[in-house]
């Protein structure tokens, strides 16, 4: 794929790159020169993949040929696996999350209804464990309020745009809006306050359901730029930063959380929640963060699930 971009926005933008500069940063300029949300993000990535190749390639033009063309990649920028070796073979920074929970928080965080307790944390995946998310109470309710609306989980639709069912995720899920009760509005500030993650960039709290046997395999939650159905959900609050998954139950047997690429799994415990960060400020994000639910044994589980945006999600 080739976008043609003028020779002042090409040096500007490799000199804001090189010096640094984050996605969010970049992304409201290069909206206004006309280009849509997965063109901005291929743009971005072309530069800071090879930004020296990126400015030999406007710095060859001549005044009679004001356009230039670089070929991009349809692909996300992934971070290095191998972080000691990442700088010096790509000279890209150190993939930081941009939504990680800081190491100097402390182990524990004060709430309104108490503290919740940070029980563990690995920095790559940036995956951290909390425990008294919500109470037992809440965690009842919160069921409560589900289940007269619930209906088979689908999944982001990468073709077409929009949610489709499919057999990877086989649970019954709700969509609850933020805000939409006052319990519902408790949950958002807690989260907010937990995760350092302000509200309005959460998408509605999904609310699910797995039965004996129901799993969601293996994925990533952040989107594809190559799937041509993303370009609506990327429009809609950007990338996905971080997930949240609060466990509303314990489950007999089954039903972790797994992260198959680093060996990481969390058991279901009523109340706790595991949380994990994969976007940075260069919009890079961190193929380590593959995760899946593994399937119930025996009992059922439920989980409240928020979704994290880079900007407010709409």
């Amino acid at each position: 794929m080739a976008i043609k971009l003028s020779t002042q926005v090409a040096a500007w933008l490799h000199s804001q790159v090189v010096a640094g500069a984050g996605f969010e940063q970049i992304q409201p300029v290069l909206s206004r020169q006309g280009f849509n949300e997965v063109e901005v993000r291929q743009i971005y990535n072309a530069v800071l993949r090879d930004p020296d190749g990126f400015k030999a390639g406007f710095s060859r033009v001549t005044a009679g040929q004001p356009q230039v063309a670089h070929r991009l990649s349809g692909s996300l920028l992934e971070a290095a696996t191998d972080e000691a070796g990442a700088g010096a073979t790509t000279g890209q920074p150190p993939f930081l999350p941009s939504a990680a929970i800081p190491v100097d928080i402390g182990h524990g965080i004060a709430c309104d209804h108490g503290e919740a307790r940070i029980a563990f944390r690995c920095e790559r995946p940036h995956v951290v464990l909390f425990e008294n998310v919500l109470t037992h109470e809440e965690c009842d309710a919160l069921v409560a309020e589900a289940v007269p609306r619930l209906r088979r989980a689908a999944v982001v639709d990468s073709e077409h745009g929009g949610d489709v069912i499919d057999e990877r995720r086989t649970s019954e899920l709700v969509h609850m809006p933020r805000g939409g009760s006052p319990l519902l509005s408790r949950i958002d500030a807690r989260i907010a306050r937990i995760t350092g993650v302000p509200v309005e960039r959460g998408e509605p709290l999904q609310v699910m359901r797995y039965g004996v046997g129901a799993q969601y395999k293996p994925h990533f939650d952040y989107f594809q730029l190559d799937r041509p159905g993303q370009a609506g959900h990327l429009a809609r609050g950007g990338q996905r930063v971080s997930s949240l998954v609060v466990y509303l139950n314990d489950v007999e047997a089954g039903g972790e959380t797994t992260f198959p690429r680093s060996g990481l799994s969390v058991a279901p415990r009523k109340g706790s929640a595991v949380y994990f960060a994969y976007t940075d400020a260069q919009s890079r994000v961190d193929p380590l963060s593959f995760h899946a639910g593994a399937p119930v044994l025996r009992g059922e589980k439920w989980i409240a699930t928020r979704w994290m945006r880079e900007r407010e999600f709409v």
